[in-house]
């Protein structure tokens, strides 16, 4: 790389932002400031804002959308951007990300081509369909038998090798720094320490950052993650391979074989990335691009290729459309019961695409009642049950090539397995993600077959990340979410407000959301507080927030949906916005989270 400019890094209160653009040579990402003091979820101001020419990010905490655009700034492409963005809310967020876990990238080239890295964790060689029924039910949740393979650093070798522009350490140094130095406790975390105290105050790794001297950490306190910090350094200084291979990974399979796991070092030697090709339809005179399966982006797909299939999606009312989108959705649901690892399970490439036709997308159509909601067997005829995932954190990032990256990285519940390696790794707990045989839900709800256990497969996930092309092939859009099994409904309703509405991507992620997962059958609606229960205090969280109307409800009730007012913040996106004319990115941050922000240069 060529010489740098030295940068000081800033005083709290001043902005770099004028000494970094007004330097005459190329940034190497050591001359950059630390922005950890440089966020408002810090203490300080926001550097970058959300409109740009050479590209933006957009993640739930400012602090590290910064770190991204300031990858961009240093001459990186989106793959470097969002690595780095992603090393960083891993290290702060880390109650439901990190690379202890795994998830879905969808990619959109400079030239357009449009890929799928499938970074999901694998259940180990020797695990088998009994294995949860056997173990007891919460052997899934808590502990080393809940811990599946790890995917993330892989996934990100795949996308690093293909996209990337800086060097590999590099990306890594802005976490390390944050891990080191420290970082203020944001909202988010701060409420997944309070609601896990039992165990990061249980003497273990976890108590040493969460639950220092004895005292849960909370919102605004520094704290660091030194263990943290020496795991990153081996994998920037020794390349993806550290984490699989050598100490980190001797040290990740002693922390789950001690906490009862059936993990070994051959399983996370032969853990592969996976390229897949994306699901696609067209929307409303869009291009829609999503993650394929084990992910469930044919579900977003399917229910909107169903409302694309009503000619008067101009006219029908904001009431009736939401009606329809609910039921189009549920039918995507019952779809979804026959989606697993296609590895392991037949047809189920070829299921996706039927499910995707047009033809299909029609009959669903029909099937709609404007007046009534069916039976949930129409729905759903295999009478299976819904996969009720959860966690994640969503990250997107574009550059001025057009390389656009939307991904999802989860470890599931908060804090995973709760089973923490000695270098800081917090592991995953997503092997509860696979369905086991006489395990019927409270509603009556049989077990989904395809997505049952085998060793070296990988369970069923709601993540459904989407990128969308305009008529002449232009990036428009790229979107993606947190939340579990609300991720779902969460991209189908942003989606339709951008490209059908017209919203831009902020107002979209504004606006109250719906869910209804078909089992059980009830559509949750977010609320503005007071509202049935829901108090003014429980409403804090969002920056800015209004439920749905009145009317609404009350017509969704008429129609026969079972109503149930939630508070808003069960779902999580993040997305951005192409506008190919003005040549300007702009992102979109979820109002739901306090610390979110996009950042763009």
């Amino acid at each position: 790389m060529a010489a740098t400019a030295a940068i000081a890094i800033a005083a709290p209160g001043t902005s770099p932002s004028q000494q970094i653009r007004s330097s005459s040579s190329p940034l190497s990402i050591s001359d950059l400031p630390l922005t950890a003091y440089l966020a408002p979820s810090q203490g300080h101001f926001d550097e970058h804002g959300p409109l740009g020419k050479q590209g933006v990010v957009s993640s739930e905490v400012d602090l590290c959308s910064n770190v991204g655009a300031d990858m961009l700034l240093a001459g990186g492409s989106a793959a470097d951007a969002v690595i780095s963005t992603a090393l960083c809310v891993g290290s702060i967020d880390s109650f439901h990300s990190g690379i202890g876990g795994g998830g879905h990238i969808l990619v959109r080239s400079g030239k357009g081509k449009v890929t799928h890295i499938d970074m999901r964790e694998t259940m180990p060689a020797a695990g088998y369909v009994d294995i949860f029924v056997d173990h007891g039910a919460n052997s899934s949740i808590l502990g080393g038998l809940a811990v599946g393979v790890p995917g993330e650093i892989r996934g990100w070798e795949k996308l690093h090798e293909k996209y990337g522009k800086l060097p590999w350490k590099e990306l890594f140094q802005p976490a390390i720094t944050i891990n080191k130095k420290g970082f203020k406790v944001p909202n988010q975390l701060a409420t997944a320490i309070a609601e896990s105290k039992a165990y990061v105050c249980d003497g273990s790794y976890f108590a040493e950052s969460y639950c220092p001297n004895g005292t849960i950490a909370v919102e605004g306190q520094t704290i660091t993650r030194p263990r943290y910090a020496k795991a990153l350094t081996l994998i920037a200084e020794r390349g993806p391979s550290a984490f699989y291979q050598g100490t980190l990974a001797n040290s990740t399979i002693s922390a789950v074989q001690s906490s009862g796991g059936i993990m070994t070092l051959e399983d996370l030697e032969g853990y592969q990335a996976i390229e897949r090709t994306p699901v696609k339809v067209e929307f409303n005179g869009y291009q829609l691009y999503a993650t394929s399966a084990p992910s469930s982006g044919a579900v977003v797909l399917s229910a909107l290729q169903t409302l694309n299939q009503y000619d008067d999606r101009e006219t029908a009312g904001y009431d009736l459309i939401t009606h329809r989108l609910i039921e189009a959705t549920k039918f995507g649901y019952g779809e979804r019961t026959n989606y697993a690892d296609p590895a392991y399970v037949k047809n189920v490439t070829r299921l996706q695409s039927e499910y995707l036709k047009v033809s299909r997308a029609r009959a669903k159509r029909d099937l709609i009642k404007d007046n009534a909601v069916r039976a949930a067997s129409v729905y759903d005829p295999s009478n299976s049950a819904i996969l009720n995932d959860a966690g994640t954190s969503q990250i997107v990032a574009a550059d001025a090539s057009g390389l656009t990256i939307t991904l999802t990285t989860t470890v599931n519940t908060y804090f995973g397995s709760k089973v923490m390696t000695d270098y800081g790794i917090i592991l995953n707990n997503e092997m509860d993600d696979f369905s086991s045989p006489a395990s019927t839900n409270s509603f009556g709800y049989a077990p989904s077959e395809a997505n049952y256990v085998a060793g070296g497969k990988r369970p069923l996930s709601s993540i459904a990340a989407l990128i969308a092309e305009d008529a002449q092939g232009n990036l428009k859009l790229a979107t993606g979410s947190a939340g579990g099994s609300r991720i779902i409904t969460a991209i189908i309703q942003n989606t339709y407000h951008v490209l059908q509405s017209g919203m831009d991507i902020q107002s979209a992620l504004d606006q109250p959301r719906w869910h209804n997962q078909l089992s059980p059958d009830v559509t949750n609606l977010e609320w503005a507080a007071p509202a049935d229960g829901i108090s003014e205090a429980q409403a804090v969280g969002a920056k800015a927030w209004r439920g749905f109307s009145n009317s609404t409800a009350d017509f969704l009730k008429s129609v026969g949906h079972n109503v149930t007012f939630v508070v808003p913040g069960s779902s999580t996106a993040q997305g951005l916005e192409y506008y190919h004319k003005q040549g300007l990115f702009y992102g979109g941050a979820e109002v739901r989270q306090i610390a979110a922000a996009a950042a763009a240069v």
